[in-house]
């Protein structure tokens, strides 16, 4: 196998379950800690996931805990120890600005991740904090990203109208959050990252919008907390889009509580990965990458397969109802993109930019029509409370 990351005594062997992967790295108070230069590396998802890193030092073995490096200044710091083993000229080519750096104590192994224990939520917060920071210019910088919220927020500023105050499960950093509050609602904005939630505060602080603004530090599947803590009908409407859905790897513990915190009648929006995008099948079979095309058929879905960087788990709309409706019952579906291409294929809608505006509307004219409702790289679900 070949390595990039420096010979002889500069590397050592990872062992996951799928491969064993050279890598350089460096140490330091006896824990070592490795770089990852692409964050669609397999290797990360594995150790992380899994909660335990096998490696295969020149010297030794060690059996250790892996987690992500959040923290600039720890951050700096270890790429410091890199820079100083491998030189300038070797950090530069291997190192520089990577996407992802952890840490390996010298520990027994931590609980398994893979079922969503607490190891699998440590994991997810800790990779959301890390991109907290720079989470907008993601959404932004990117013409897909932009339309998924555009879509959202059009639904949310019409059948939301008339509810004052809001829940936001999985708020991020506050895409969604801040047009509400400048539309005049109250809003309790939850996500598990604690990182999200200080952005969304700040932003929130900035446009003088903070005493319509409340936060806690909760996954989706905390709500039965949440319900204690607020009590039956707190909420007039609620919504979880493009994130913290797509992380559970069981939702049938989420509506109950959820109908719970909402008044009668009361709507609720998600916004859910699907598993199947007629984009994806249409041009990934063309091309014969059969992987891709049916890469969504799979829960979690895999590294490679989706362009996500850790575990989400696709559904689609008979999967999702089957869930939701014995508390709630559907208003209406919406497919999103469904002419258009997905986020990680935005380079086929950069080729047609003069005419983007209106290739959209087509796409949200489609969108709305069976079977493109349920084709869709996400679909928006509107349902309200009762079954």
């Amino acid at each position: 196998m070949k390595t990039a990351t420096g010979p002889g005594s500069h590397s050592l062997e990872l062992w996951t379950d799928h491969a064993v992967v050279p890598l350089g790295y460096a140490e330091g108070d006896g824990t070592v800690y490795l770089v990852a230069r692409s964050r669609s590396a397999q290797w990360p998802v594995d150790v992380l996931r899994s909660g335990k890193a096998r490696l295969r030092l020149p010297d030794r073995t060690i059996d250790g805990v892996p987690t992500l490096v959040t923290s600039a200044a720890e951050r700096q710091r270890v790429l410091g120890l890199f820079r100083a083993k491998y030189g300038m000229e070797g950090f530069t080519r291997w190192y520089d600005q990577p996407a992802r750096v952890l840490r390996i104590s010298p520990a027994p192994p931590g609980p398994d991740s893979s079922a969503g224990g607490p190891a699998y939520y440590d994991w997810l917060r800790a990779e959301f904090d890390s991109v907290a920071g720079d989470y907008d210019r993601h959404i932004t910088g990117n013409r897909m990203n932009l339309l998924l919220r555009n879509r959202s927020l059009a639904i949310l500023g019409d059948r939301f109208a008339d509810c004052p105050r809001l829940l936001e499960i999985g708020c991020g950093s506050g895409m969604e959050t801040l047009p509400m509050l400048e539309q005049g609602h109250e809003v309790l904005a939850v996500d598990i990252s604690g990182e999200m939630l200080a952005t969304v505060r700040q932003k929130a602080g900035k446009a003088g919008l903070s005493e319509r603004l409340s936060t806690r530090e909760l996954a989706a599947r905390d709500l039965p907390q949440l319900l204690a803590d607020e009590g039956p009908g707190s909420f007039d409407g609620a919504y979880s889009t493009f994130g913290a859905l797509n992380c559970e790897p069981d939702l049938s513990g989420i509506p109950a509580p959820l109908a719970g915190l909402l008044g009668p009648s009361r709507p609720f929006l998600a916004g859910i990965y699907n598993r199947w995008c007629l984009f994806e099948l249409g041009g990934y079979a063309l091309t014969l990458q059969a992987r891709r095309a049916f890469g969504r058929r799979r829960n979690p879905v895999p590294v490679g397969a989706s362009r996500f960087c850790i575990d989400v788990y696709a559904h689609s709309v008979s999967d999702f109802d089957r869930v939701f409706r014995p508390c709630f019952r559907r208003e209406r579906i919406e497919g999103v993109p469904v002419l258009l291409p997905p986020s990680d294929l935005v380079r086929y809608a950069d080729r047609f930019a003069q005419h983007f505006d209106r290739l959209a509307a087509w796409d949200a004219a489609a969108g709305r029509r069976w079977p493109f409702n349920r084709l869709g790289d996400h679909f928006l679900v509107t349902y309200a409370r009762g079954p």
